[in-house]
């Protein structure tokens, strides 16, 4: 038993590293960070398909996350066609997550990474979520609460320093840079969801507060990877492979550690029978 285990740990540390390697190809360290460590926990979550992702984006995630998708909706045209280069997805959908063009149950499993709190009326989203997912189907949601901003490293040192004029002005800037509309307590996304009709099966903290930090440090350095997204439609990282391998070195264990806090919240849901 004891042999299995050490097994089953070193299969999974590998397969998170997979997670960060494919993310350090497509994206910045500080996103790298962050997005593996929720692939890290879809990944050991078993989605019954077909599959809805709702928020697909430009299929940067599912990149990272290596499975075939058999549907991704997202509002934004140009996004969806560089998802479609990707060969992820069966089937790619423009579409208004708060109206989706789909019938009732639909889809066995449906997953959204981070894309609620871009929503304004996120209650609209899990309605749909509901209509659309088979009985017995599961949900499976990442959201930014408001503990992010609290847990980030230069707003709450431009508080403590007196800059308070200047903590508010960057998180506005943050706000509108990266379209965040719905930052709720835990509690609150919890009371949205089982209010939409879902079971909730598992509601856990996630992206330590370390992690949190890192990210928001490091963005600073993620401008050279949006220089090419206005001409090609996606971030663009050149990232030669002894650095990729310096940097798994340096960082993959802030992503395999287990999360004793986290600023974000992971909710398994499911759809009464």
């Amino acid at each position: 038993m004891a042999k299995k285990s050490i097994k089953n740990k070193i299969n999974s540390r590998k397969k998170i590293e997979g997670y960060f390697r494919r993310y350090l190809r497509i994206g910045p360290l500080g996103l790298a960070l962050w997005r593996s460590v929720e692939a890290k926990h879809l990944g050991n979550t078993v989605l019954k398909r077909p599959i809805l992702d709702i928020g697909c984006g430009f299929g940067e995630f599912a990149i990272a996350y290596n499975e075939f998708i058999e549907m991704g909706i997202d509002n934004c045209s140009k996004d969806l066609y560089i998802a479609s280069k990707t060969n992820l997805y069966k089937n790619l959908t423009l579409a208004d997550a708060r109206d989706l063009p789909f019938s009732d149950n639909s889809y066995a499993s449906i997953f959204s990474i981070s894309t609620l709190e871009h929503i304004e009326n996120p209650d609209k989203v899990l309605r749909e979520a509901y209509r659309v997912l088979k009985p017995g189907g599961l949900l499976f949601l990442t959201l930014e609460t408001d503990e992010v901003d609290d847990a980030t490293f230069y707003r709450p040192l431009f508080q403590r320093i007196g800059l308070k004029s200047l903590r508010d002005l960057t998180t506005d800037m943050y706000n509108d840079i990266f379209h965040r509309h719905t930052l709720l307590p835990k509690e609150d996304w919890r009371n949205k969801v089982e209010k939409a009709g879902f079971i909730i099966k598992e509601s856990r903290d996630i992206i330590s507060p370390k992690v949190n930090k890192m990210f928001d440090i490091l963005l600073i350095f993620a401008w050279p990877s949006q220089l090419f997204r206005p001409i090609v439609g996606k971030r663009v990282v050149f990232r030669p492979k002894f650095v990729e391998d310096f940097l798994v070195s340096k960082f993959l264990k802030y992503v395999t550690e287990d999360e004793k806090e986290g600023t974000n919240l992971l909710i398994l849901a499911k759809k009464p029978l």
